[in-house]
């Protein structure tokens, strides 16, 4: 009988089950490390619509900034994931200034004139999933250059498979990820995505930055056999991404489309093709 999950473990599977699944395929000593970054990584993601104005979340994401500084000198929160990350800062000796990175890329989420560009928004993925997954190879201690670099790519990969993804949820509430000028030039409004989340622009919009994210996929794969095989958890993610990304295209571009998400079994079968041949 399994172990009960500790409360990261049990927030990741609740919120992020794609990370879930993927920290599953990590070595058992490595496990609960990621699922403490993956419940930070829920943490951050959390904060746009846990507050009513952006300066509040610029507010608890210094709270964030703060946790790590402290960790870094034995001083640990009491909070369900503060406190573990704060320990794993301390005993794994990551470099804060990943983190911070992490929690910056989240500020972009909070501006009010959104993301201007899609340069904007693959430097958004590369430092929000991307980061993340450089934290992921640091504590699996697989921080070969390969793997860093591959690190960025991947993390593109699935940020932008993700944004595209979840756009219409976003636009129901009255947000977007997707690039402000992309969709002016397309002459797709906000409420035009609220009300017509599968609309043929919204797929020129689509079409553009899943061709961006595949570019991604393209230069990963090159990188990938050179990549050590104890830095693939961290990676495992670009899988799940370059799925949604063949599903997209064959839903025509729809993000709304129920066959993009598709059965939770090939996103199974995706991961585990990855965890045991390293391609993608």
């Amino acid at each position: 009988m399994s172990p009960p999950l500790s409360p990261c473990g049990a927030i990741l599977r609740r919120d992020d089950p794609d990370r879930f699944l993927c920290a599953l395929f990590a070595p058992e000593a490595a496990r609960e490390a990621l699922f403490t970054l993956g419940a930070f990584n829920v943490a951050l993601a959390g904060v746009r619509d846990a507050v009513t104005e952006p300066a509040l979340g610029l507010i608890r994401l210094h709270w964030w900034r703060e946790v790590v500084e402290e960790a870094s000198h034995g001083r640990f929160r009491r909070h369900e994931v503060a406190e573990p990350l704060g320990r794993l800062v301390a005993s794994r000796g990551l470099d804060p200034a990943l983190l911070d990175a992490v929690i910056t890329a989240r500020e972009a989420e909070l501006a009010e004139e959104g993301i201007p560009d899609p340069s904007a928004l693959e430097t958004y993925a590369a430092a929000s999933a991307g980061g993340l997954m450089r934290l992921g190879l640091a504590v699996l201690g697989a921080e070969a250059p390969a793997a860093v670099s591959a690190a960025r790519h991947a993390g593109v990969v699935y940020g932008l498979a993700g944004i595209l993804r979840a756009s219409p949820v976003l636009a129901a509430r009255g947000r977007t990820l997707l690039p402000r000028a992309l969709l002016r030039a397309e002459g797709v409004r906000l409420a035009d995505l609220a009300r017509a989340p599968s609309g043929e622009g919204v797929r020129r919009v689509a079409r553009v930055l899943a061709e961006l994210a595949e570019s991604h996929a393209v230069t990963l794969r090159g990188l990938l056999p050179e990549v050590p095989r104890a830095a693939r958890p961290a990676l495992l993610p670009a899988a799940l991404g370059v799925r949604t990304l063949r599903r997209l295209r064959g839903a025509g571009f729809d993000p709304g489309d129920v066959r993009v998400a598709g059965p939770r079994l090939g996103a199974q079968w995706a991961v585990a093709r990855m965890a045991w041949t390293g391609r993608v």
